[in-house]
């Protein structure tokens, strides 16, 4: 084995028990409420909060949907749909990012999308 793959190995060790390390430190806060668990207890800022959510909202699409776009159309149309994402992530950020976190908080200090839309408007069926 050489002097590359033993520092390779070093250096994922080393991330791994670090991650590790992290999830052990954040799990007994995050299993004391589900608030905690789902939006970090209200306490993330709002980079973390947006980058959380693009990640976990583009991923499928920047994975599957954009090379898909790309083969069924073209790289032109890649571009531009790719674009038009950027632009629509931005805007929703802009416009109804902080509005949604604060309406939330108000409206029977809702979680998820469907509790706040429950809540804000007194549908009691769910």
């Amino acid at each position: 084995m050489g002097a590359d793959k033993i520092q390779y190995i070093i250096a994922m060790t080393i991330y791994i028990a670090a991650v590790i390390a992290i999830g052990f430190h954040y799990a007994k806060k995050a299993s004391e409420s589900t608030d905690n668990f789902l939006i970090g207890g209200r306490a993330l800022g709002p980079w973390v909060t947006a980058m959380a959510a693009e990640a976990s909202d583009m991923s499928g699409w920047l994975l599957m949907g954009l090379p898909g776009v790309a083969y069924w159309s073209g790289l032109g149309e890649a571009i531009w749909t790719a674009i038009g994402l950027l632009i629509g992530t931005y805007l929703n950020w802009l416009f109804v990012a902080k509005r949604l976190r604060t309406y939330s908080h108000l409206a029977g200090d809702s979680i998820t999308i469907p509790d706040f839309l429950s809540n804000r408007f007194k549908e009691k069926r769910k």
